[in-house]
């Protein structure tokens, strides 16, 4: 939900599974499916990223520094995927989003806050909103609005 986990080497399949807030950092690589099905917070990959990562994202940010296999961001609803690498192919309704200042302040504080040095240049990846047909608001939200 909140705070800051860091891995100093690599991780496996289905990092970052549901992560609904705080930061995970991975300084090297991940294994496929990593994010799925992610909430919130940020998972940040020093290295290479898995197949099917970013597969049905729901919110958040993933700072992916390597390459990335086949699938990136498949059947994604929401939320922001940068990339420093290559990308082998999208998923469903993954598309290449504007990049803007506030996406650089946001790439440049999370390199800065976790000590990861300049960070490279990445491509931006967001849901195209073709598939888009969910609630927007998480079971809490939704009970503080009725």
């Amino acid at each position: 939900m909140s705070g800051v986990v860091v891995v100093d080497h690599n991780a496996g399949s289905l990092t970052g599974a549901a992560l609904r807030g705080g930061d995970l950092v991975v300084k090297g690589r991940v294994g496929a499916r990593s994010g799925i099905d992610q909430k919130g917070g940020t998972i940040i990959v020093g290295g290479d990223a898995g197949m099917m990562t970013g597969f049905m994202m729901q919110r958040g940010h993933m700072i992916l520094c390597g390459n990335v296999g086949h699938g990136l961001g498949d059947s994604m609803y929401d939320g922001i995927i940068y990339v420093g690498g290559k990308v082998a192919s999208l998923g469903i309704d993954c598309v290449p989003g504007e990049w803007d200042d506030a996406d650089t302040e946001f790439i440049e504080r999370k390199f800065r806050i976790h000590g990861l040095g300049a960070p490279p240049s990445f491509e931006k990846f967001v849901c195209g909103k073709k598939l888009y047909n969910y609630d927007n608001l998480e079971p809490s939200e939704r009970k503080m609005v009725l």
